[in-house]
Order: structure tokens, then sequence, then C-alpha cells
């Protein structure tokens, strides 16, 4: 069978139900590195004040600058959906900055 491409709206199992967490990498070409790091400061930004988003936290790796490490949390899929389904998002997955990323999506312990 065929790895999945991370773009593919297949690409990952998400949750269907209940609150989940995502963390992973994102692997930035290093000449579009500094604008992907503008794209998401806006959409952490942006992710403060969106509804189902629980945390939003992105950071740039300390040795490598064209990788961005990543860990989220939302009350639902639809949320999750909601979050990615904007312009900025899709517009930075849909361009050259980006070659790869890799993601797990698990369910947090609570008590």
């Amino acid at each position: 069978m065929a790895e999945k491409n991370w773009r593919d709206d297949d690409a990952f199992d998400i949750p269907e139900t209940g609150e989940f967490a995502i963390y992973g990498t994102v692997y930035s070409a290093p000449e579009h590195a500094d604008k992907v790091e503008a794209v998401y400061k806006e959409t952490t930004k942006r992710a403060e004040s969106e509804e189902g988003t629980i945390y939003y936290c992105i950071s740039r790796d300390a040795n490598d600058p064209s990788i961005f490490h990543f860990f989220e949390r939302y009350k639902s899929k639809q949320a999750f959906e909601k979050h990615n389904d904007q312009k900025i998002i899709h517009d930075l997955v849909n361009s050259d900055w980006m070659k790869d990323v890799k993601a797990v999506f698990v369910r947090p312990i609570t008590s």
C-alpha cells in the first residue's frame, strides 16, 4: 500500500468524536521558513478566540529553523476542521513553502 500524502484529505486518522490533541512536526522549505513563521504567528493569534480550540502552540526548532513543532488540543473534530478551513491555512498547505508534515492524533488523559 502506498504511503498517504500529507496534503490528502484522508492523510491522518482524526478522531470522529470527543476531545483530542494533535502533535507533530512541519518541515518547511528553508527559503520559505520565515514566511511559514509569519503564517503561524497569525494562526496562533486567531486560535486564541476560536471556539473549540483548547490549546494551540507552534514553535520553531532551535537547531533547524526550517522545522516547526506543534501541539494543539480541540474539543471536537468539527472544531479542528473549522480551524483548518481558514483561507490562510489553505494557502499555506497548497503553497510550496511546506515540504512535509508528520502528525499524531491522541486522546488526552483526563480525570
